[in-house]
Formats: structure tokens, sequence, C-alpha cells
């Protein structure tokens, strides 16, 4: 196999720690590793060689963490503009043999249970021999209304539901007919451009021209990048497919999608430490100071993260971590310098 290393994404809600030239994939936050340099080890056991698809801005930092993490051999395909996933993995199936199976990540989600995933991996890679795309769908622990979802009926795909609202989740979850969807998945090259130009074809045209510029020059123009209509792979081709099956997983999987996650993956998996910061009457346990350029100090607060960086210093109760967001966006329309 082939590992794809989706590198795209600004984390905003890990604002002012993920920021535009250092995102959330790229921060080593993790024993002084980031969630990209993870990620490539978690599939090296299974893949033969890398390829990134990473933000023009970002190529440097992405290669010199792969290069540093023992991955010497990575390429990488740099987009001068974004297109979102599908333009992404058909760039990287057009300069792929059409039967290399391409095992597709995104570069910033954390793995709590490696044997696991690496029997999953290992189970999806024998379906997308038999040349189906094969999804990775993870057992669902409470009502999540910011994932997407999977029905399934053993590897069968009955349909797929975008970020559900509440109620719809906490029947979702009750049923047991459904998964979160991962956002990973794996297929042979040739197998995916023939469903992306079957399901989308104005995507495979153009991406098609884009990857012969590639392996001509080295690079993409913004114009002939900018010529790929943007849409997920998901969208595009996995929804419509026919041939797309699913891995059901017990694995740990997060995707350290805001402080609260982070949190709980440093504290669960990497023995973080507040020893930088001073609590008088709160609780170190459960609450978390990120950032080492001046003393912080708690005194009678509960349940918060304290987030201090040069630019920025935010706090953030626990429970509102999906208001960065808002925050993010207040940031870019009154402070764009910040980000």
């Amino acid at each position: 196999m082939q590992h794809i290393l989706l590198c795209g994404g600004s984390g905003t809600r890990l604002w002012p720690l993920s920021n535009k030239q250092t995102p959330k994939q790229l921060l080593p936050l993790f024993d002084g590793q980031s969630l990209l340099q993870l990620t490539w080890q978690r599939n090296a056991f299974a893949c033969d060689s890398v390829l990134a698809i990473v933000n023009e801005q970002q190529v440097n930092t992405v290669v010199d963490q792969l290069h540093s993490s023992g991955a010497v051999h990575a390429r990488w395909i740099a987009e001068p503009v974004g297109r979102n996933t599908a333009a992404a993995i058909a760039l990287a199936a057009f300069i792929a043999d059409p039967e290399t199976i391409l095992l597709i990540t995104p570069a910033d989600h954390l793995i709590g249970t490696p044997d696991i995933y690496a029997q999953t991996i290992f189970q999806a890679e024998k379906m997308a021999a038999d040349n189906h795309l094969v999804t990775i769908g993870l057992q669902p622990a409470y009502p999540e209304t910011g994932y997407g979802y999977i029905q399934y009926e053993g590897y069968d795909v009955v349909r797929f539901t975008e970020k559900p609202d509440l109620v719809t989740a906490e029947a979702m979850l009750n049923s047991g007919d459904y998964l979160w969807n991962s956002g990973i998945f794996c297929g042979k090259a040739g197998v995916l451009l023939g469903q992306l130009e079957q399901y989308a074809p104005a995507i495979y045209t153009a991406a098609a021209i884009a990857a012969d510029e590639y392996l001509e020059s080295g690079r993409i123009q913004p114009s002939t990048m900018e010529a790929i209509p943007a849409d997920s792979i998901d969208y595009a081709v996995l929804e419509k497919s026919s041939i797309v099956k699913v891995v059901p997983s017990t694995m740990e999987w997060s995707d350290v999608g805001g402080y609260e996650a982070l949190a709980e993956a440093l504290a669960k998996h990497y023995q973080y430490s507040n020893n930088q910061a001073v609590f008088i009457q709160s609780d170190p346990v459960n609450s978390m100071v990120l950032g080492k350029d001046k003393l912080v100090a708690l005194v009678g607060v509960e349940n918060v993260v304290v987030v201090n960086t040069p630019e920025a210093l935010l706090i953030l109760q626990k429970g509102k971590g999906q208001e960065v967001k808002q925050l993010h966006q207040w940031v870019k329309e009154n402070r764009p310098e910040l980000l």
C-alpha cells in the first residue's frame, strides 16, 4: 500500500495554538511530536511509501517533520490552492500505479490503540484488493453532532449521514446500526479514479490536467488548481458509489477537534503535566495550562483550559470548546494579523 497523507485543515478550534503557519497537525504537542508525525509512524507498518498532499506554504515544515521522523523518502504534492479532499485524492491517484492500494488518512487524527488499528487496516486492505473502496467506521461513544455517520449491515454501507442534529444522533446511537465516519479509507488507485470519473467527471477531468502538469514540472499552477471543482471525497464519490464497504472498528480515535479533546488526549496518553502552572484552591487534574513563556496562576477556578501564547491568551471553560470556532471568526474579521 501507499500512504496518502492529507495535510490540509487549519484547526480553527485550536486557535491560538493553531494558526495558518502552524496548523493543528504540525504542532509538536505529543512528547515533542506532531499529529502529522504520529500519523506517518502509525501507518508505516503497512505502507511502502508516503505521499503528502500539502498546502504550498507549509511544504518545508511538513517535509522536515516527515524526514526527522524517519520518512526519508517521503514525496509530496504542493497545492497552491486548497480544493478539498476529492481534488487532493484524485491528484494522488493519477500519479500512482492503477493497481496500487492507496491508504488515505487525514494528518490530524490521534489513535490510542495501535494494535486494533493495525488489524483494522489489514482487514480493509484485503477488501480493497477485491476492488472495493473501503472506509473505516468507528463505534460511536456518544451522540456527536459534528461527525458524519455510516449506517451499515455487516460490511455493507446502507447510507451516509452528515452531521445530524442531536435528536437524530441520539436515535442513531441507540439503534446500534450506525458508525462514526473516521475519514480513513483505502482502495486501488485505478478503482478510485473509475468511480471518480463516473460520479464526479468534472473533478476527474480537471484533476487529470493538474496531475499531468505536476508530472511534467513538479508543481501545479494556481489557475490549474482553481479549475478543479471543490468537493469532499465523501460527497463526490463515497456516498454515491455502489462498491463501498465499511470495516467497523473499536479503535480509540480522536480528531482532536477542540481543546477538551486535546486535554483528554494529552492527559491519557502522554502524561501531560501542569508543572509550569500554579494552582491555588484550584484542581490541577480538571484544568490544563498550555504554554510556558510566562507563569500562569489559577486561583479558585475549575475545569478550564488556559492557552498562553505570545500572540494571545485564551481562557476556556470546559464544555465550551466548540465556541472557539466563533472566536476564530471574530479574530479573522477584527484582528486577522493574529491568525
